[in-house]
């Protein structure tokens, strides 16, 4: 079966499919044990919170094509809860991530900013904002970064504070510096499809944040702080910032959020949908061992994620790898 026969067994919007190696990570929580390569065939749709929803997923193709392992669909949008695992014709179902997918609205400009937000809410980042800038002094610097020679810059900066913060030294998950990101970077730039955010105290960078929109919609990507100043709340102050300043540009219409919840998430969201990427699977011996080694994987990580929370332990775990 070649890609010109899935697209016609798809009954939904229009597809394009890439031929592409995916990795399934196996980790608990946000610590990594390793990963396993799929060849798959990807649908390549971003995320769109106007998608329709639905829980009568069809399989795209009756067989996975030669050569492959897997077909994905991206950001279903759901109705309501599938089963994780479940056999589907010929094929092995899997939907590990069903979680709710925040995005914000920016299309209504400036004039719609935080207004989701409760006054509450949006008094306590104002006065996060205001003492940060009596902190620096009575000057808040803060810097967009947009063309191609401004992205080096903001890499160059980024990359250097990135070092400091708890993903890079505890999951080595840091704004990368690879030929590949870099190239990435520019093109992007050359396009206007890209935003970069530093966050100043005096000339030193303190927060960065990351934000490509290869597909014309803004993902929230890489962030990070310098630890020193958590008392501070740069990566609040930031982000704040960023979004104020996207609401007036008027140059995207959404920014993606990804799924999973996190304050700043649920804090600076418009919406959230119920969504998971869906997974088509092969069933040889080798995929199916994988794909239930990653299912029993994540339910191990579940219960034990619970019970931190029941012993309220989960917070200050993660307090302290920040701290490390």
């Amino acid at each position: 079966m070649n890609v010109l026969s899935i697209v016609e067994a798809t009954t939904t919007s229009p597809v394009t499919w890439q031929s592409k190696t995916i990795r399934f990570r196996y980790s608990l929580s946000i610590v990594k044990l390793f990963e396993v390569p799929f060849r798959a065939m990807e649908d390549t749709r971003p995320f769109d919170p106007d998608r329709p929803v639905t829980n009568d997923f069809q399989p795209p193709c009756e067989e996975v094509p030669g050569g492959h392992d897997v077909v994905v669909l991206r950001h279903q949008l759901l109705a309501g809860p599938i089963p994780v695992l479940s056999r589907v014709g010929g094929l092995l179902r899997y939907a590990p991530r069903q979680l709710p997918h925040f995005y914000t609205d920016l299309r209504g400009g400036p004039e719609q900013a935080f207004k989701t937000m409760s006054s509450k809410t949006r008094s306590t980042i104002q006065r996060k904002v205001r003492q940060f800038k009596t902190f620096c002094g009575g000057e808040l610097r803060w810097s967009v970064y947009r063309t191609p020679g401004e992205m080096t810059e903001f890499h160059r900066l980024a990359h250097d504070l990135a070092r400091k913060t708890y993903q890079e030294r505890m999951f080595e998950s840091g704004l990368p510096d690879t030929e590949d990101f870099r190239a990435q970077m520019l093109d992007l730039a050359e396009r206007d499809l890209v935003r970069g955010f530093l966050l100043f105290h005096g000339d030193a960078p303190v927060a960065y944040l990351y934000t490509p929109a290869p597909d014309g919609l803004l993902i929230y990507d890489y962030v990070g702080f310098d630890p020193g100043y958590t008392e501070q709340s740069p990566g609040t102050v930031l982000q704040y910032l960023a979004l104020e300043m996207l609401y007036s540009e008027q140059r995207f219409p959404t920014y993606y959020w990804g799924y999973g919840y996190s304050q700043s998430k649920k804090v600076f969201s418009t919406g959230e949908v119920l969504a998971a990427d869906i997974f088509y699977i092969r069933p040889t011996v080798r995929n199916q061992l994988a794909i239930r080694l990653h299912y029993g994987i994540d339910r191990f990580a579940e219960s034990a994620g619970a019970l931190l929370n029941r012993l309220d332990l989960k917070k200050p775990i993660r307090r302290w790898l920040k701290r490390q």
